[in-house]
């Protein structure tokens, strides 16, 4: 059983590198060594290789307090919403409001209660995504239904 969400999570990053194939390339890019699917590509191989990891070590000897297992099945579930969440809201609020509401709720999800944390951390996290990817390199990003 403590073998599982690591499984699941596997099985989900191989779905997903899966589906990097399926971004658009442009002509131009399509033969380069970085393109559009670069990022999703090295993000998806970073999570398999983290769940093969925690699929593959050994139980831990140490006695520690552990939350219930159905404590952690809900705070896996509710970061999966939060995620899942995240995708839905992009077309329609944008990258950085959806990046900054995925931070705040997973700040929630994890225990964070300080309220001036809350609301700082993700609007400066996805403020300064946006300074640097929108600003710095002039990388247009979609605004999102709301605000186009």
């Amino acid at each position: 059983m403590t073998r599982l969400a690591p499984v699941c999570l596997a099985a989900l990053a191989v779905a997903y590198i899966w589906q990097t194939y399926a971004i658009p390339l442009d002509p131009w890019s399509a033969a380069e060594a970085i393109s559009a699917r670069t990022l999703p590509l090295v993000y998806g191989v970073v999570l398999l290789a983290i769940s093969l990891g925690l699929a593959v070590r050994p139980p831990s000897t140490r006695a520690e307090v552990v939350p219930t297992s159905a404590a952690r099945w809900r705070v896996l579930g509710l970061h999966s919403a939060a995620i899942i969440g995240f995708g839905v809201l992009i077309p329609w609020a944008g990258l950085w409001l959806s990046l900054g509401a995925l931070l705040a709720a997973s700040l929630f999800i994890a225990g964070e209660r300080r309220p001036l944390v809350l609301g700082l951390a993700p609007v400066a996290t996805a403020g300064m995504a946006w300074l640097l990817i929108a600003v710095l390199l002039g990388v247009f990003i979609d605004p999102g239904r709301w605000f186009s």
